[in-house]
């Protein structure tokens, strides 16, 4: 999967920015730059941190408390990750701070938006069965083969959480809107760095304060489960996951070298 990252990074940037076949090239050398930032920097933090998970779940420590910094340590992983990426993108993007290059940013950020909106549009039964089925796959790829009580769980989760992409995408569009009026100010690299950090981290500070404890709830109702999908484990389970775990380290170890 790590593999095509690159290609990824560089179709996403490349939707939302009009590129000609040199500024593409110059794409390509900075995207290089930033996954080979994340590759050293970040993929053996993450090796460490399953490690770590592993380790707790195998002396049964798993308890609410326990999630709850197990999480806390992710949710300072992807900060670290965006703090490091940030500075790459931004030095890319304060070449197009034009009135026609932010035109088109925008055009494409409500492109995306409308196109979500009509994703989250169907009726809740479609929603609620294509969110059970990805939470289960997602369960499955390290718990393999879920017993009923699991499925309960993940049935009750979802139809407790099935409105939560809607107030993700408001929030999202929110910040986007903050996000063009702030490059509409032509700000300096430095200005961009830090602005659009804030944004991605604490963006509850910029606009839309009442998300953060939207976020706090929905990061509890996910420590909930997970501390009760594992109670639920047989201990064939429990080996299984400790091993995907283990085993996803060791390939992020590799990578990183």
């Amino acid at each position: 999967m790590y593999t095509f990252i690159d290609e990824f990074i560089q179709d996403e940037i490349t939707y939302f920015l009009d590129l000609n076949e040199k500024e593409e090239f110059l794409l390509s050398q900075r995207v290089t730059e930033m996954v080979n930032w994340h590759r050293t920097s970040m993929l053996p933090r993450y090796a460490a941190y399953l490690i770590n998970v592993a380790d707790k779940i195998e002396k049964k420590e798993y308890e609410s408390a326990d999630i709850s910094k197990l999480l806390g340590n992710a949710r300072f992983l992807v900060e670290q990750t965006v703090s490091g990426l940030t500075p790459y993108a931004s030095k890319f993007l304060i070449n197009y701070l034009t009135i026609k290059d932010i035109e088109f940013i925008e055009k494409r950020m409500l492109m995306r938006q409308q196109e979500r909106i009509t994703e989250l549009s169907r009726s809740e039964d479609i929603l609620y069965t294509e969110r059970l089925k990805r939470l289960s796959i997602n369960f499955e790829r390290f718990f393999g083969e879920l017993n009923d009580l699991q499925k309960k769980l993940l049935e009750s989760h979802t139809s407790q959480t099935l409105g939560e992409s809607r107030v993700r995408l408001h929030n999202r569009t929110l910040r986007q809107k903050v996000f063009i009026r702030f490059l509409k100010t032509q700000p300096s690299e430095t200005e961009l760095i830090a602005y659009s950090e804030k944004l991605l981290i604490r963006g509850h500070l910029i606009i839309n304060p009442s998300y953060k404890d939207f976020s706090a709830t929905s990061l509890k109702r996910f420590e909930i489960l997970l501390a009760n999908m594992l109670k639920a484990s047989s201990e064939v389970q429990m080996q299984t996951i400790i091993e995907k775990l283990r085993g996803y380290a060791n390939d992020f170890k590799v990578v990183s070298n």
